[in-house]
């Protein structure tokens, strides 16, 4: 689920304007596993941008019915997303757990409230019936820390303001984003253009703007680096995403089946 949100995440909105926009995901020899609403609003210089992915079918019966939501508000100023919170939500059938961080950017402080409900399933003997009766306890725990390190973004306000930190003049940017598992991957994004930009378009429908790579480096050297392809469309709107074939299973793609953008 962490790819499917890594694929889709990029889909902020490269002007200023309010969108809401649906993603499928489809995964070679599965077909459809899932998809992810996204929505961006702004009101008198402050913003919320929400991520929802939930998987469907087999995948979600093999994950539990698993949802992810991230929420991103805060202000907009000289055209740059700053953020103020972040809240990042997963919930499965048995388990939810909610990361609220805090920005304080004076102080360049984050604080992050954590709460996690797990439910526990069992069985007790009834006396009565003699019979083994099904039962569902809650365990919940709570925890409030400060981060050793700080960042000025969150994952989705540092995608919003890709179009500052990344483009045709600054073509590398490294990702340092609350969200982001900086602190154990390294994740780069590349501004593609001239020969590298054709060969990638050959992974897309036509009607392409500009092209992005989302590179990840594994946790574990043994692994193998994740490399995603990302194509906007010509008015900023992230329009596909593709993850190249993977072991067996093969490609994985995201694909725009709705956009909306909202006039002003």
């Amino acid at each position: 689920m962490r790819l499917l949100t890594f694929t889709l995440i990029l889909a902020g909105s490269l002007i200023a304007a309010d969108f809401s926009t649906r993603y499928d995901v489809d995964v070679g020899m599965f077909g459809k596993v899932g998809y992810a609403d996204i929505t961006l609003k702004e009101d008198s210089g402050h913003y919320e941008m929400r991520l929802v992915a939930r998987t469907t079918g087999t995948a979600a019966s093999l994950t539990g019915d698993r949802v992810e939501t991230y929420i991103s508000k805060g202000q907009r100023k000289a055209g740059k997303y700053i953020p103020d919170s972040f809240v990042k939500i997963k919930k499965t059938n048995q388990k939810e757990r909610i990361q609220t961080y805090l920005f304080d950017h004076e102080a360049k402080t984050i604080t992050l409230s954590e709460e996690t409900d797990e439910w526990i399933n069992g069985t007790t003997f009834d006396p009565i019936t003699f019979k083994l009766v099904k039962t569902s306890t809650k365990d919940h725990s709570s925890s409030e820390s400060t981060l050793q390190t700080y960042n000025e973004d969150d994952v989705l306000s540092a995608y919003l303001n890709t179009k500052q930190s990344c483009n045709a003049k600054k073509k590398e940017h490294h990702l340092l984003a609350v969200g982001a598992h900086n602190d154990k991957k390294d994740i780069t994004l590349s501004f593609l253009d001239g020969l590298q930009k054709t060969k990638a378009e050959a992974s897309f429908s036509d009607d392409i703007g500009n092209v992005y790579e989302l590179h990840v480096k594994p946790i574990d050297k043994k692994d193998e680096s994740i490399d995603v392809l990302i194509a906007f469309d010509n008015d900023g709107h992230m329009k596909e995403a593709v993850l190249g074939d993977v072991f067996w299973i093969g490609e994985i793609k995201a694909r725009r089946v709705y956009h909306h953008v909202s006039s002003r």
